[in-house]
């Protein structure tokens, strides 16, 4: 079966479309910092649907490589909190310090209608953090045809390097009023070889699902219940110490939207979520130990709750929204030796996240004003009040060894920094604004210029994390950006194209850095101290379609970091990089090929260890045919060439502090067949 899959893929390999993985047809918005997506007939047919490798294919957008899932989402340079994903509204926190499992690894993008990344502060209303950008995962209310209660789909998809497995399914019953979706997933991946012919430890077994209860009494109210689930077993990480034996998060959903009111208040939405992820990384279970008393392990656990109610009144030319944010984050992670042979068995080692909670609550108000039928204007403003402590600081580990006694974490923070406060719990009260002009010149071209000035408070780990070798900072000061965006699109017949720039002037950088490059730091591992910075760059995205069978397209994108006042390079800016794609299509068949390229990275931060990267290039092509209204194939090929490379875009292990550089996959042959009832 396998063989003929394969030769399926190469067969087809010299067709694409308007619905495999290049992306394609990305709608551009007038404000040309977000890029749109429609999911239900681009990325469900794709070879690949892992979030962070599929979302690499958005220009200003990279993602950070430890094994085959779970790739870490960087915009414009930056990452973790400074990202927004929200999924369907809510939020889930990944339980894995070191980021095996950042949002996406618990989402399965085949199971969403349409995915928008939003690159800069465009709105204050996506909740703290994301001063690089937003990921917006969204699930539409299922349409029905007339006199037909129900529609679905299943598909079962493999590959020739890793992915052994992909199958899934989704249907959909109800009518104008009531509706059930039930969707699942189930993957899994061996170790992939790379292009030098090497394996690369990233194998994974999953189970994804979700199931949503809509009533839609009228058009102008819809309420939604949902719950999914994602487990992850046996996950090899390439790019790390350890591997993680158990990834399992959920997340409940409950939203009402109604409109159209009269009086003061037209339209409402109300929404509230509850995520939980419970994750276990060892060294020992999956990979041979460092040796005979070093089983080491750290189970972690993550909650998260939130709330969001937000009111909209049109006054005149205006669209008024406001209303409030809540949101709650509780994190635990013990690190443990279960070595038998040790005296420590099973004795804590270090309270890594001390029972850690943080509580984010803001106010929000932003209005849109049309100024003229081809001017608009946007402004706003935030408050957010955050709250962070941990709860176990005092609390000292089991381990009897360590000299003079075991340390708490409190014990570690002062060690650790020359003029620790002694502070085990924070407030602070942050203000974020945001204007923003947008104006039409002609039919077809477009510019904007935004102004915000936001803040990003420092993470749990960053605040709190507990290792002698790894510690965090309870005295950092938040992140204050203030970020300018320029933009310049245009969409005629034929050709359209979008180009923005954008300059963030930081204040009080949160920096990991080695003890050795500090003098706050007076530990000998690594920390988190304040400094400033500058991040700024470019995007630039075009399609031109040659005629009614031919569309090309492509995107580049460059971005810098500098950090001011140690006058070094920041970490993970990718270099100049791109694609290039053609397709062709026909109504029943469709061709296509993708040229990614990035080129060669020399401004790193060597002080971090940060290696230089070599320029790429590989060559994807794909295609698929559609049998009959229901039966569709899609085939392809990626990195035809079968390169061997590596991105920029990589980090340091947490715990060994060595420089890992992922190799990524080399040729890959895939094939999907899907069909639709």
């Amino acid at each position: 079966m396998k063989q003929r899959l394969v030769t399926l893929a190469v067969l087809s390999a010299l067709s694409y479309q308007a619905h495999a993985a290049t992306l394609m047809p990305i709608q551009v918005k007038a404000d040309v910092q977000s890029e749109t997506v429609e999911l239900s007939e681009s990325l469900k047919q794709s070879g690949n649907t892992e979030a962070g490798s599929v979302l690499r294919q958005f220009s200003g957008v990279e993602a950070q490589r430890l094994g085959g899932i779970g790739l870490d989402i960087l915009i414009r340079g930056q990452g973790q909190s400074a990202v927004n994903i929200l999924i369907d509204g809510g939020k889930i926190e990944g339980g894995c310090p070191n980021r095996m499992d950042p949002p996406t690894h618990y989402t399965e993008l085949s199971s969403f209608d349409k995915i928008t990344v939003l690159k800069g502060v465009q709105s204050l209303q996506y909740g703290v953090g994301g001063t690089a950008g937003t990921l917006l995962l969204e699930r539409d209310k299922p349409e029905f045809e007339d006199g037909k209660a129900y529609k679905g789909e299943v598909y079962a998809a493999t590959n020739s390097n890793g992915l052994t497995q992909d199958v899934g399914a989704e249907v959909a019953v109800g009518n104008d009023q009531m509706y059930m979706v039930l969707q699942g997933s189930n993957k899994s991946a061996d170790d992939y070889k790379d292009g030098n012919g090497d394996d690369v430890r990233a194998s994974y077994e999953t189970q994804q699902g979700h199931i949503d209860l809509g009533w839609t009494p009228s058009e102008d109210h819809h309420v939604k219940l949902s719950h999914e689930t994602s487990n992850t077993q046996d996950a090899l990480y390439q790019g790390s110490s350890m591997d993680a034996p158990k990834s399992n998060g959920s997340m409940t959903r409950l939203s009402y939207e109604g409109k159209n009111f009269s009086g003061p208040v037209n339209e409402v939405a109300v929404s509230a979520y509850q995520s939980k992820v419970e994750h276990v990384m060892d060294n020992f279970s999956l990979r041979t130990a460092p040796s005979a008393t070093m089983w080491m392990e750290t189970p972690t656990e993550v909650n998260t709750q939130g709330a969001k109610i937000k009111l909209t009144s049109n006054l005149n030319q205006t669209r008024l929204d406001y209303g409030l944010m809540l949101q709650t984050m509780e994190k635990d992670a013990i690190l443990y030796n279960r070595a038998p042979t040790s005296p420590q068995y099973n004795n804590s080692q270090y309270l890594m996240w001390p029972n850690t909670l943080t509580e984010q609550n803001s106010l929000f108000a932003e209005a849109n004003t049309a100024l003229s039928n081809s001017q608009n204007l946007m402004y706003g403003v935030r408050i957010d009040q955050v709250t962070a402590q941990a709860k176990d600081a005092n609390q000292a580990p089991d381990n009897t060894m360590m000299a003079p006694q075991p340390r708490t974490p409190i014990d570690l923070y002062d060690a650790a920094y020359a003029d620790y406060s002694g502070d085990t719990k924070i407030d602070e009260t942050n203000w974020n604004g945001l204007i923003r002009y947008e104006q039409t010149l002609s039919s077809s071209l477009a510019w904007f210029g935004g102004l915000s000035l936001t803040t990003r408070t420092a993470d749990e780990t960053e605040r709190f994390m507990a290792r002698d070798t790894w510690t965090g900072n309870p005295d950092l000061n938040p992140e204050k950006h203030m970020q300018i965006d320029l933009g310049l699109s245009q969409q005629a017949h034929a050709f359209n194209w979008s180009a923005n720039i954008y300059y963030d002037q930081v204040t009080d950088y949160i920096l990991r850095d080695k003890a050795a490059n500090q003098t706050e730091i007076t530990n000998s591992g690594e920390g988190y101290v304040n400094v400033d910075a500058v991040i700024y760059g470019a995007e630039f995205d075009w399609g031109y379609q040659l005629n009614q069978a031919w569309l090309l397209g492509g995107n580049l994108a460059l971005a810098k970091g500098r950090n001011t006042t140690d006058d070094r390079n920041l970490s993970n800016m990718a270099p100049v990089n791109g694609q290039i794609n053609a397709r062709y299509e026909r109504e029943v068949w469709y061709a296509g090929s993708r040229f990614n390229f990035a080129s060669e990275q020399t401004e790193v931060n060597t002080l971090y260890a940060e290696e230089k990267a070599p320029a790429w290039s590989t060559l994807d092509v794909f295609g698929g045919y559609s049998l009959n209204k229901t039966f569709q194939i899609q085939a392809g090929v990626d990195n035809l060439l079968d390169h061997a490379y590596f991105t920029h875009v990589n980090r340091t292990d947490s715990f060994t502090g060595e420089s890992y550089k992922v190799m990524e996959p080399g040729r890959n042959i895939w094939a999907r067949v899907a069909a639709k009832f």
